[in-house]
């Protein structure tokens, strides 16, 4: 049997988390482009070692992070670590938080999708239209400075949860996805990576997607929130889910704070919170303050047919191909309706249903 010495493996790769040491420049457009080539997009097959693709992947992605942070600390974004409290060289895990978030009489609660860092929307979408365009520096920017809903009232903060970089990097000293975690650095690059420790790689509190959902809800809000501040929720796929379920199971307490809840691409089923005994009184709040987005060849709001199962209204997002993109077209017309629901608290939803006219069946909103 023969094998190879250690010194004679092929070194790990190693790129400099930097777009220009990587090739590349943010154009006019605030498109990422080719430095030797402007024309030239982001492109995944610089080598024919998969290995190297990957780590050269993981490097361009954090130094376009590292620019969506920076952009995000000018319009009063900061981060907070998880658990609350806790010190920079502990286990945590980071949130993005408005600087003034205790002052705001209403807050916007982000959470976003498992397997995209906070901030972060959809790499595609960066990749062909720009950073701000497929980050939440867009939503964040209109959010804040956008029209009152009431001239008494201030404008939102925002509060972006982090239910995807829940492991803990200890050579870094930082939290990570489980994307980034098997891109880390190896004794060489024909390593397996690291094996994951229950204890030392987990955050407290924070060990699945669940567990963050239910801390941002007991820890983070009451503690970093205003306590009568109204609560409006964006959640994307099965955040939507663990969102809903919390919320179930301890509805008495935000029932009076929660204006509404915007689902993207949902995957809850309202007749297994039935089942489960969710109040009813939940249930009536997601029929008549809660929204479903999907994607849909339909443009923006074209109600949807066929899917009571969500208890909810549901409409196209305006995105025809991609689940990820949903929220980024759908965003201009959530804020617009938080708006609407946080300036009338007696507004509701009303119902679609399907007619049959004895050839096909259309929807039908009733009591505009």
């Amino acid at each position: 049997m023969f094998r190879r010495l250690p010194h004679t493996l092929p070194p790990d790769p190693v790129f400099e988390p930097a777009l220009d040491k990587l090739g590349f420049f943010v154009n006019e457009a605030d498109q990422i482009r080719s430095i030797k080539n402007p024309e030239q997009k982001y492109q995944y097959a610089v080598n024919k070692n998969e290995r190297v693709n990957e780590v050269y992947k993981q490097a361009n992605n954090t130094a376009i992070r590292k620019i969506v942070q920076d952009r995000l600390s000018g319009l009063d974004i900061e981060t907070v670590r998880l658990p609350l409290g806790v010190s920079e060289d502990q286990n945590h895990l980071p949130i993005l938080v408005s600087k003034d978030i205790s002052s705001r009489d209403r807050v916007i609660l982000f959470f976003g999708g498992r397997h995209l860092e906070p901030a972060i929307l959809s790499w595609r979408v960066i990749g062909e239209e720009g950073i701000k365009v497929g980050s939440l520096l867009e939503f964040v920017n209109a959010a804040l400075s956008g029209p009152p809903p009431t001239p008494e009232h201030s404008m939102p903060g925002i509060v972006v949860a982090n239910p995807c970089q829940l492991l803990w990097y200890r050579g870094g000293a930082r939290a990570v996805s489980e994307n980034e975690w098997l891109n880390l650095p190896r004794v060489s690059a024909v390593h397996e990576p690291f094996r994951i420790d229950p204890v030392k790689n987990r955050i407290p509190e924070n060990g699945t997607y669940e567990e963050h959902v239910k801390y941002v809800f007991e820890h983070v809000l009451p503690k970093l929130v205003k306590e009568n501040a109204k609560i409006d929720i964006i959640a994307l796929e099965y955040l939507g889910s663990a969102v809903i379920d919390y919320l179930a199971s301890d509805w008495s307490v935000w029932a009076s704070r929660v204006t509404g809840m915007s689902l993207i691409s949902p995957q809850h089923k309202v007749q297994d919170l039935i089942e489960d005994g969710a109040p009813p009184e939940f249930v009536e709040f997601l029929s008549k303050r809660s929204r479903a987005y999907f994607v849909s060849p339909e443009k923006v709001e074209t109600p949807i047919t066929g899917r009571s199962r969500f208890g909810c209204n549901c409409y196209a997002s305006g995105e025809h191909l991609y689940q990820e993109s949903a929220v980024i077209r759908s965003w201009g017309s959530i804020l617009d309706w938080f708006s609407r629901l946080y300036a009338d608290p007696s507004f509701e939803e009303v119902p679609f249903v399907e007619v049959d006219d004895g050839d096909d069946a259309e929807q039908v909103k009733l009591g505009w």
